[in-house]
């Protein structure tokens, strides 16, 4: 599976866990792995400062991490019962029903959390819930919260390039153009965008402006796969045979299968959730 994380990267969980002031430092006994190690450090270092929401909060996710969900939901329990911690606890349920397999009460879960946070809301929970909402194929609902997540980070150029994915399958190719290049002028460098945009212009049978497009693409990710595939078969199509075909033997050197399957039916993702 994908992931997506929020600020949470293990290696980075286990360091900061081995950096814990007070008795969390001592070696504790035997432990199963690296993570049960961070656990145990964690759950001492509470048991001195129990107030502290955003340590309680890497230990539900480290208790995810470590397939305890039970007793990640008894931190989210705690944690619900702080004042301001609810998004937090919601955040660590709607991951263990991910992790569960229970998708729906996922989406409810994290959207009940953004709901809360607006656009104060973490910026991967909420673009994972675009993710899921979107590989269930409500794509104008999924472009909801992507718009969210291009307020939350206003250089992020996937948020407006996903949007636009999306209202493309809606229907709406308008939106979807101007999502496209919004992705652009915050990222000149972002080759799905062009890729994006030069399949738009070949569905209107402007191919000389979608070639143009393509070698955007080239030149902003000269390892894109899909810019050379797509701009290989513009030049077939505009008689470039040799040219053409160059840049499809470079695009199957890269990745074997065409075309890749759009962002908006992309697999659902699982991240860790760390405090704002």
């Amino acid at each position: 599976m994908n992931t997506r994380l929020i600020y949470l990267v293990l290696p980075a969980l286990l360091c900061a866990c081995g950096q814990q002031t007070g008795s969390g430092n001592q070696q504790p006994g035997p432990v199963a792995d690296s993570l049960a190690f961070a656990i145990h450090n964690m759950r001492t270092d509470l048991a001195v400062q129990p107030e502290n929401t955003e340590l309680r909060t890497w230990l539900a996710n480290a208790l995810i991490e470590h397939n305890e969900f039970a007793a990640a939901d008894s931190q989210a329990n705690i944690l619900a019962a702080s004042p301001g911690s609810l998004p937090q606890a919601l955040y660590i349920r709607g991951l263990i029903a991910l992790r569960q397999q229970d998708t729906l009460k996922s989406i409810n879960l994290l959207t009940s959390a953004i709901h809360i946070q607006q656009d104060s809301s973490e910026y991967e929970a909420v673009m994972l819930a675009a993710d899921m909402i979107a590989a269930l194929g409500s794509y104008e609902n999924a472009a909801n919260y992507y718009r969210i997540a291009a307020r939350i980070d206003s250089s992020s150029a996937e948020a407006p390039f996903l949007t636009g994915e999306c209202m493309e399958k809606s229907g709406n190719v308008i939106e979807a153009w101007n999502q496209y290049h919004e992705a652009i002028r915050r990222d000149q460098a972002y080759a799905p965008a062009y890729i994006a945009v030069g399949n738009l212009l070949t569905a209107q049978g402007n191919r000389k402006d979608a070639l143009v497009s393509y070698n955007m693409a080239a030149k902003a990710d000269p390892t894109s796969a899909d810019a050379f595939y797509h701009r290989g078969k513009a030049l077939l199509q505009q008689g470039n045979k040799d040219a053409g075909l160059d840049d499809l033997t470079k695009a199957l050197s890269f990745r074997k299968n065409f075309p890749k399957r759009s962002a908006c039916s992309i697999p659902l993702k699982i991240c860790s959730i760390a405090p704002t």
